[in-house]
């Protein structure tokens, strides 16, 4: 009895010294891992946008866009080119190339959207205009396809019965004649 008496003192002592009995501080809190915060303004809605593309996340990336009336508008030799991608272009088509161009990411490269000369117009009634021009970087495995792209964007930004924002119309244009677009990467990635 005697010694089993010290065998559980010892224990006892042990398990004291490791400080599982002890308290911890607390974790501070997260604002969401994914990095997506509700969109409740237009601006919200751009952040999650450019998260999304850094982190590249998916579900975040299709989030930004409406569910109900999404459509996307290449520029017009781009449209030539690529006719049957385009024709109906959904948010579906959204989320398959977008999967694809993160399937096919640099392992350690982060991807960049840089967006500047922006503009967006007074709210009128329940959407607004979001322009800017734009250069994307999304190094990836493949040698032919596009690494960087840039462009002018037009994004309509509606909100809808529940107070969320999203993007329902964009429209991608060219900045320089001979550069990719946004667009060309839509069109590559989606194959």
């Amino acid at each position: 009895m005697m010694k089993s008496s010290g065998i559980l003192i010892m224990a006892l002592v042990v398990i004291s010294g490791c400080g599982l009995f002890e308290t911890r501080q607390p974790e501070s809190p997260q604002q969401g891992q994914s990095g997506f915060l509700p969109p409740t303004t237009s601006d919200v809605v751009i952040q999650n946008l450019t998260n999304a593309i850094e982190g590249k996340n998916v579900d975040n990336y299709l989030s930004c866009l409406s569910d109900t009336k999404f459509s996307f508008v290449p520029p017009p030799d781009v449209y030539s080119h690529y006719q049957s991608v385009f024709l109906m272009w959904d948010k579906s088509s959204e989320g398959a190339y977008f999967r694809n161009l993160v399937a096919q990411s640099a392992n350690l490269a982060t991807p960049a959207l840089n967006l500047y000369s922006t503009n967006l117009t007074s709210p009128q009634g329940d959407s607004v205009q979001y322009t800017a021009n734009y250069t994307l970087s999304w190094p990836n495995k493949l040698s032919n396809y596009p690494q960087q792209v840039e462009g002018y964007l037009q994004l309509t930004i509606g909100v809808d019965g529940s107070g969320n924002w999203s993007i329902t119309r964009w429209i991608d244009s060219r900045l320089v004649s001979d550069s990719l677009t946004w667009s060309d990467m839509k069109a590559r990635f989606s194959q």
